[in-house]
């Protein structure tokens, strides 16, 4: 942090202190706030402080757990006391106008609002304190929304030897992350671990309504009708509890969505509107969030009613009749055009007898359910038409006719010009499908494996072969001096300074693979920009440019290549050590890792597939200087461990290897001082080289929509701005052009755009 974040979080600090040290009006100390706690976790972890991690992050999740209850609790007690539907004191039955302001029965409307506000507030500052201590920022809220503590706890609780806790945690995170290799590899060694049960594989943020739903599925699956239905029963009750405390969580703070709060000037009646409108928007959304389960990409689909659906044929099988004829009238409350429902109900009502079948009653419980959310719908419906405030019905089983009808009509016309859009652009894809086939082929018979071999010609006098692969211990290595010259380094340097950003290149991440360092890139795209814009000096840019060329030929040369190696990134890098982090520095500068595959170092192997950058076939770093403490870089066998050549940076010097995992390999801590150096990939396909494309305008400014065709190139647009007017397209990609009556899609279909 700098030193304005440090002063920030040391005044929070101490004042949490005075809070927990003093209470204000009351016996129980004031919550620590959760995002605090989940930063002195982290820096725990740092510091390799297993026991603080488990204790500040178990802390953090407990206390955002309890918020979340706590506000929940009072605003649905809050809202028990103070309904709007009693009718107010001292208020007659009629209103009696008072000229300029409206009848009496108004000013009893806003008595109760001000007392249902007094209630809530009352009600959480008792038992959280001051809102302002419990208000986590939007990315500590993230990484809960996304489970990080349980990543952090599984390797705290795995290192005090603590495996049932460890594997509980694994499993959490993973539930939400299952495309998250590493994590999905941790849970298979543990499996494999002595002491280690399956029911240590648990989901620690489970909700309790998916859970038995889910269970009830298997049950239902396996024939057992009777445990099935006893799981969906219970889901529905904990649904139901879920979705109050959803929909009270719903009445928080209103969010601006766009807009600047200084320059919202909206009246009182519209401000109550938007509010209101937004919090009715919230709620109905309640129904898609209780239907989301951890790391399944879209919700079950008509998740509330499936349940009756299940338990009227669970309970038929039971033959238990009243039960399956009350679900099955509950489903069709939802769906009441259903004909399988429709029989089934028929059905059962013969074999009850229709006499005792007419007398049992949907449950009522679900009816005053679906009338809130229509209202809610109409609500909501009413406040798109009038004041252009976008809903969109989360429920499949909503009727027709709450719907407007002219936002009827106008949908069906959407649904008709998408369809037709939908076939042109189908039409349009095959064409392109059978060029992107073609171009294919012709790739497949450019890109050839790489061989095994090195000792060519370097082709600058200058440049002297220092090592090769063998005094590297390895293969497919070769360490270079006199690439560049003193003040080309010094040069070079000096763009990075000038023109980096902290952890541009890694998401904006200041220190992204060690707490001791900061981390600062530029690329040679950005850098030319900078020099155009005259941000930097452009001949530095040019030099950035050219020496990384000047390292391309050098290395297909040297390496024998019998086809042209391409730019699939450069970086231009420093590394600066923080100097009050060094004490107890004991990580690497940068992980040992394999540039084109996966590193497993427990099992010796790199599996090649995404995310790694499969496509990358040689490496090399352009060192700029050597005025600092570490920053060695290591070569390392496939267990990341076993070290078998170590290198000085110095300036002039390039180190080149290839990508494969024949070339594990890291970089020492740097303890003092900044290390700087042009990290340079290559690949052999031309499809991933890293270029520039070309420009597509529009003098009339239709709607320009980027297409990516999967089969074509991953990233059609770059990062930089066009023109006013213009996107930049890659090679072998397309924009969707549209305007009020034609679609028009432009591609660029070479190696070089056009």
């Amino acid at each position: 942090y700098d030193d304005s974040w440090s002063t920030m979080y040391l005044i929070r600090f101490l004042l949490v202190l005075v809070l927990v040290l003093v209470p204000l009006g009351s016996s129980d100390p004031v919550l620590e706030p959760y995002d605090l706690l989940f930063d002195v976790a982290v820096e725990a972890y740092s510091r390799a402080d297993w026991l603080s991690v488990v204790l500040h992050m178990e802390k953090a999740l407990r206390n955002k757990a309890l918020i979340r209850t706590v506000k929940a609790d009072c605003r649905l007690r809050c809202s028990n006391q103070s309904s709007f539907s009693q009718p107010v004191a001292g208020v007659g039955a009629v209103g009696v106008p008072i000229p300029g302001s409206g009848s009496v029965q108004d000013l009893g409307f806003f008595q109760k609002v001000l007392h249902r506000a007094d209630c809530v507030k009352s009600c959480e500052n008792h038992k959280l304190g001051e809102p302002s201590f419990h208000r986590g920022t939007e990315e500590v809220d993230l990484e809960f929304k996304k489970r990080t503590p349980y990543n952090y706890l599984q390797v705290a609780y795995f290192k005090i030897n603590k495996l049932d806790k460890a594997v509980a945690a694994a499993n959490t995170f993973y539930q939400a992350n299952p495309d998250h290799m590493e994590m999905k590899q941790n849970l298979d060694y543990y499996r494999m671990m002595a002491g280690v049960q399956e029911e240590d594989f648990k989901d620690l943020e489970a909700r309790e309504h998916m859970a038995d739903f889910l269970l009830g599925k298997s049950y239902y699956s396996d024939a057992s009708f009777g445990l099935a239905a006893r799981h969906f029963e219970e889901a529905l009750v904990e649904y139901f509890n879920a979705d109050k405390e959803c929909r009270a969580l719903c009445e928080g703070a209103y969010d601006y969505d766009g807009y600047n709060y200084m320059e919202y000037h909206a009246d009182l009646f519209q401000s109550i509107t938007d509010h209101y409108l937004q919090v009715l928007n919230c709620k109905q959304r309640c129904s898609v969030e209780l239907a989301s389960s951890a790391g399944k990409d879209t919700p079950f689909e008509d998740f509330l009613p499936s349940h009756f659906n299940y338990l009227q044929f669970s309970y038929y099988n039971s033959e238990k009749y009243e039960q399956a004829i009350q679900c099955a009238k509950t489903f069709l409350l939802f769906h009441p055009e259903e004909q399988v429902m429709t029989q089934n109900l028929n059905y059962y009502s013969v074999v009850l007898g229709e006499d005792k079948a007419a007398t049992i009653a949907p449950r009522q419980e679900v009816k005053q359910y679906i009338q809130q959310s229509l209202l809610e719908k109409e609500l909501l419906y009413f406040g798109y038409e009038a004041f252009g405030i976008t809903f969109v019905d989360p429920d499949t089983w909503t009727p027709e006719d709450v719907m407007p009808k002219k936002l009827r009509e106008k949908q069906k016309a959407d649904r008709e010009t998408a369809a037709r859009i939908t076939e042109e652009i189908g039409n349009l894809m095959k064409e392109i499908e059978t060029l992107v086939e073609e171009k294919k082929k012709d790739s497949t018979d450019v890109v050839k494996m790489v061989k095994p071999l090195e000792g060519g010609a370097v082709l600058y006098n200058d440049i002297v072969v220092t090592m090769t692969s063998r005094q590297l211990n390895g293969s497919q290595r070769v360490l270079l001096d006199g690439v560049i010259n003193d003040d080309q380094c010094r040069e070079l340097q000096r763009l990075s300074n000038a023109a980096a950003g902290k952890g541009d290149g890694y998401r904006g991440g200041v220190s992204p693979h060690s707490p001791s360092e900061t981390f600062q890139g530029v690329t040679v795209l950005k850098a030319v920009k900078l020099g155009q814009e005259g941000a930097v000096p452009l001949q530095s840019s040019r030099l950035f440019f050219d020496v990384s060329e000047k390292v391309r030929k050098v290395l297909e040369s040297y390496f024998l290549l019998d086809t042209s190696l391409y730019f699939s990134y450069s970086h231009l890098v420093c590394r600066s050590a923080i100097d009050e982090k060094q004490d107890q520095c004991s990580d690497l500068s940068h992980p040992v890792h394999v540039d084109n595959c996966l590193l497993v170092s427990e099992l010796n192997e790199c599996i090649k597939e995404p995310p790694a950058y499969t496509h990358r076939d040689y490496s090399a770093i352009l060192y700029l200087n050597d005025d600092f403490e570490g920053g060695e870089l290591i070569f390392t066998e496939l267990d990341a461990r076993t070290v078998t050549a170590e290198v000085r940076p110095r300036c002039g010097r390039v180190l080149g290897f290839g990508s494969g995992k024949e070339n594990p390999h890291g970089v020492k801590a740097v303890t003092q001082g900044q290390r700087c150096a042009v990290a340079l990939w290559f690949t052999l396909d031309p499809l991933h080289q890293e270029k520039v494309g070309s420009y597509i305008c529009s003098s009339n400014h239709p709607s320009i929509h980027p297409f990516i065709h999967p089969f074509i190139h991953p990233h059609a647009l770059y990062d930089s701005a066009p023109p006013t007017g213009c996107y930049r397209l890659l090679p072998w990609c397309c924009v969707l052009v549209m305007d009020h009556l034609s679609l028009y899609m432009f591609c660029s279909v070479g190696e070089d755009p056009g």
